[in-house]
């Protein structure tokens, strides 16, 4: 299993199989197994850093303004789907449309394994 810090992949674009740029890293998932935490999937898209937002009351209104929760190139990537092994490059290991994005009521689908 690689180890990867995780300060060299957060903010890094994220480019698909055929070198195009998908977005950037803004979110980083991860879960606790024991006494580690292990990534589960990655949040990748120029509006992926507004699911923070979402939380709260402000956040939901504001990306209800813009519309930004019906926004294509949002992007939930699981851990499987990223070569991260060149982090400063990571890759997706599956076509961009494999993806998937926000639904319309803000929750993000899950992604297909």
């Amino acid at each position: 299993m690689a180890t990867v810090n995780l300060e060299h992949l957060a903010g890094r674009r994220v480019f698909s199989e055929r070198g195009r740029c998908i977005g950037r890293i803004e979110e980083i998932i991860a879960e606790r197994d024991g006494d580690d935490l292990v990534v589960t999937e990655f949040h990748v898209g120029i509006f992926a850093a507004f699911e923070r937002l979402s939380a709260s009351t402000i956040g939901t209104a504001l990306l209800d303004v813009f519309a930004l929760r019906r926004r294509e190139g949002l992007y939930r990537i699981p851990w499987h789907k990223l070569d991260i092994s060149d982090p400063a490059r990571p890759r997706l290991l599956c076509s961009d449309q494999e993806l998937s994005g926000f639904s319309r009521s803000g929750q993000l689908r899950k992604a297909r394994h």
